[in-house]
């Protein structure tokens, strides 16, 4: 199937070049993964990539080739590649809910009178920013 493609208008897709594309993905979010289950100074890589291999349910020598071996693989497999991407967007979306607990409770403590925090939170719901009132319109 190397080469083809489902009609001669389509751009004929290479397997090889979608195999390293999945392998640079995955082997990225491998990275992010083993940054988040590092505990401190004392912790080695072994014991991180074991801890993530029994929560991910992914062979360790596997996690080993991504981290030490990644250029002598030609692909990865797909099973690999989706509990690594779950794992990854989980991990994600939980440092993006902390930081709007943060936030909140930021702007909860200061009752939001901080003019740049009010832009910004309008903005972000798509509603323009109003217009702060200066001395020259409220005279005329």
């Amino acid at each position: 199937m190397e080469g083809k493609g489902f009609s001669k208008f389509v751009k004929r897709v290479d397997e090889s070049e979608m195999s390293t594309t999945a392998l640079t993905e995955a082997k990225g979010w491998y990275e992010n993964l083993l940054d988040a289950e590092f505990r401190g100074r004392k912790d080695t890589d072994g014991a991180a990539r074991f801890r993530l291999s029994s929560r991910l349910g992914v062979k360790e020598n596997v996690l080993f080739r991504l981290q030490y071996r990644v250029t002598e693989m030609k692909d990865i497999a797909g099973e690999v590649y989706r509990r690594l991407k779950l794992a990854h967007d989980e991990l994600c979306e939980r440092n993006e809910e902390a930081a709007r607990a943060m936030r909140a409770e930021r702007l909860g403590q200061t009752g939001q009178t901080n003019a740049v925090d009010q832009e910004h939170a309008l903005a972000g719901v798509g509603m323009a920013v109003p217009e702060m009132a200066s001395p020259e319109r409220e005279e005329a």
